[in-house]
């Protein structure tokens, strides 16, 4: 059993997980400086790649199925000995606004009460570290964020109108004119050119009625396999470098949500992950039916709820998303890294997945890890929802 002053040294340790941080490093740091104050052997935060594995742990846990053999007289809801694994306890851990986790410590001595109590209340502090929302990313306020892009998607249909006319105009005379010109000429490559800039300007305007549009739902099935092949497709056309790669499951049902927009939204996705690889690369398209519970719901942004779902995963091969980024996703709502964009994609993304029920996350990158993960939940068809917006739900996270 550890001296009192081991626990003493443990309490007084407790405060460091509270100060600030700008680095995802310190939480391996601030873990191994608690493990040693508290005279723990090992430590450890569970996190999983698929929010089966996770639920699948916690609730053995709760159970209290295998016993540690550790000196436990019976299973304790909140510091549960885990399976397998004599001497090691875990406790549930729950950054506010974001999915669960456990945070587990093992020592070679029977655990007290005393000791169960002091891994709870480390839990408390440590799921409010901001080592911990700097990997996970900063909780988001739904409501504040659907009102934001409900806002400015109405300005946004009001500005795409207004230069649909004013860049179609300019495409219009600017083709009229180049025939006219002596080919080869200064002026007839002016001309193209602003014609070429005039069509980027559509582009833009394009991503515009997209976001205007997109907070509707529109319930009609829409197959996953289709949108996923024909936004592949495109991805090929445009950037021969980067190959999609899929694994379809066999079976997957119709999805709450119509080709138009489903493919508006696998399309973000998609070329997303094209772009984070600019010298060439592979991108791995997953597609599987889930059961969400009501803690895995909780676990994307937007508004998902418990009860079957098919859940799209995309991966890339990138650099993932630097922790500086990571704080600005989705928090701010035009969040982008790249010159010629305007942040609009995950917009789209997130406001069409909450009119249909849905949900996304962006899977932190781990210290050492390339690549990011993205995944999203849609009801299926046959759960249809009514046609209009869905009120937002309370705060969920942009991670795990």
């Amino acid at each position: 059993m550890p001296t009192p002053s081991s626990l003493s040294d443990g309490l007084a340790f407790l405060p460091q997980w509270l100060n600030d941080c700008r680095d995802a490093a310190a939480l391996d740091a601030l873990m191994c400086g608690w493990v040693a104050a508290s005279g723990w052997r090992r430590a450890g935060v569970i996190w999983s790649d698929g929010l089966d594995s996770l639920t699948a742990t916690a609730q053995r846990v709760e159970r209290g199925s295998g016993q540690a053999g550790d000196g436990s007289t019976g299973p304790d809801p909140a510091a549960t000995p885990l399976p397998n694994s004599a001497g090691r306890v875990a406790t549930p851990l729950t950054p506010p606004g974001r999915g669960p986790g456990l945070l587990w410590a093992e020592r070679g001595e029977p655990w007290t009460e005393a000791d169960r109590n002091y891994l709870k209340l480390s839990a408390r502090l440590i799921e409010r570290s901001p080592a911990l929302a700097l990997l996970l990313g900063p909780a988001v306020d739904p409501v504040r964020l659907s009102q934001r892009l409900a806002d400015a998607a109405v300005i946004a249909g009001r500005m795409a109108h207004e230069f649909d006319n004013i860049l179609t105009g300019i495409v219009g005379y600017s083709d009229l004119s180049l025939p006219l010109l002596p080919a080869g000429s200064q002026a007839a490559k002016y001309s193209a050119g602003i014609s070429e800039a005039a069509q980027r300007g559509i582009l833009f305007t394009q991503q515009l009625h997209e976001l205007s549009r997109c907070g509707y739902a529109k319930p009609q099935p829409g197959s996953v396999p289709v949108a996923v092949a024909t936004q592949a497709a495109k991805v090929a056309a445009q950037t021969p470098a980067v190959e999609v790669a899929t694994d379809l499951a066999a079976g997957l049902v119709g999805v709450a949500m119509e080709a138009g927009p489903l493919g508006v939204v696998l399309g973000h996705l998609l070329a997303n992950a094209a772009e984070a690889m600019p010298a060439g690369g592979r991108a791995v398209v997953v597609a599987e039916m889930v059961e969400l519970t009501a803690a895995d719901a909780r676990g994307y942004l937007g508004t998902a709820q418990p009860g079957p779902h098919v859940r799209v995963t995309v991966r890339d091969a990138g650099g993932g998303i630097k922790p500086d980024v990571r704080a600005k996703l989705f928090h701010e709502p035009f969040v982008t890294t790249k010159v010629r964009h305007r942040g609009l994609g995950l917009a789209v993304v997130y406001r069409s997945l909450c009119a249909h029920r849905g949900g996304v996350r962006v899977e932190p990158t781990l210290p050492g890890e390339s690549g990011t993960t993205v995944r999203v939940v849609l009801p299926p068809a046959a759960a249809r929802v009514a046609p209009t917006q869905a009120p937002p739900r309370t705060p969920t996270p942009l991670g795990k």
